[in-house]
């Protein structure tokens, strides 16, 4: 059996997949407001920036470690993972401390900014070439 291996073709990936999910938090919160009123439009917001944050905060975090040794980048990305973990629970918290709070609409944005990653490895496959490391073929 083969290896094969993925090379980035496109280094902007990353970025596509914060601005979807910028998108589609707002485009949800939108549609709360439009069909249910304020109050599930900001509970919608604070779901969507729930997931939203952590998630550009361990991109960033990422982004540090660029051309680093496979040892650092490897530290980056756990260290990052598990405080976006606990940056999401902090988040969370605070969330459900904010008078008038509806659980179904924050939840429902939460979801859908997380299915971005889903969806991304549909979308973006073309970012990606891949390469057989077989050395039969």
């Amino acid at each position: 059996m083969g290896l094969i291996v993925a090379e980035k073709t496109n280094n902007t990936t990353i970025n596509k997949i914060l601005i979807m999910q910028a998108s589609v938090a707002v485009s949800v919160s939108l549609g709360f407001l439009a069909f249910t009123g304020e109050n599930a439009f900001i509970s919608s917001i604070i779901g969507g920036a729930t997931a939203f944050l952590p998630n550009l905060y361990f991109a960033y975090r990422i982004s540090l470690a660029k051309g680093e040794s496979a040892k650092k980048i490897v530290q980056s990305f756990y260290s990052g993972e598990s405080r976006k973990v606990l940056m999401t629970c902090a988040l969370f918290a605070i969330a459900f401390q904010v008078p008038g709070v509806l659980f179904f609409p924050l939840m429902i944005c939460f979801v859908s900014v997380l299915s971005v990653f889903w969806l991304a490895l549909i979308l973006f496959a073309q970012d990606y070439e891949f390469n057989s490391v077989r050395k039969d073929g």
